[in-house]
């Protein structure tokens, strides 16, 4: 395990390097210019992009503090999602990479590596795939959960660059660094604590 974290953690960094040396611009373009930009779509994946912002992640750990039985499970989905927080807002700042200059469909402040959105989206809902491993629930019940739930962290990926706030490299960092964390947070939780 402790192997698959340091390797997710080095493809990050990796692409970071990559991303910093302009050597992914042409991805991005690329990218960017293959979306067809227009509505219905428009308004779908400003749904979809809504579903990672730090204001409805806030919303959902007050409530499982406030509502969950299992304390200790709504205080380690809090931890998670404030940690990732900070790791965000420190690489972001260590990169400095500004937004796309392109038309933005939704506003957005400070800079743009590596997407929040993302590295948010795979914290929160690759901890729900994590639970569901772990439940009671049976094995057909558990992979179209499952596969829903990879399929809404590849659309909030997918919405950010759509709507003209980040470069599809941002997206992709956001991803290796969302589990990379992810992967030692449950690394270490399922090592030392039982929340169950």
């Amino acid at each position: 395990m402790i192997g698959l974290i340091i390797s997710v953690f080095v493809l990050f960094l990796i692409w970071a390097y990559l991303m910093d040396e302009g050597k992914l611009d042409w991805i991005d373009k690329k990218v960017y210019q293959k979306m067809n930009i227009k509505e219905p779509w428009i308004s779908f994946f400003k749904i979809f992009t809504n579903l990672a912002s730090t204001i409805f992640f806030v919303i959902v750990c007050v409530l499982l503090v406030l509502f969950l039985k299992n304390k200790k499970l709504a205080l380690f989905i809090s931890v998670l999602m404030i940690f990732d927080s900070i790791l965000v807002y420190t690489f972001k700042h260590l990169f400095k990479r500004e937004r796309p200059n392109i038309k933005r469909l939704v506003k957005e402040k400070g800079f743009s590596y590596p997407s929040g959105h993302s590295t948010s989206s795979v914290c929160f809902y690759g901890f729900m795939i994590f639970l569901l491993g772990i439940s009671s629930l049976s094995w057909p019940i558990k992979i179209i959960l499952d596969i829903s739930l990879i399929l809404l962290i590849l659309l909030i990926g997918y919405s950010r660059v759509f709507l003209g706030v980040h470069y599809f490299s941002d997206v992709v960092g956001g991803l290796l660094l969302g589990s990379s964390y992810i992967l030692l947070f449950v690394y270490l939780m399922k090592s030392f604590i039982n929340i169950l």
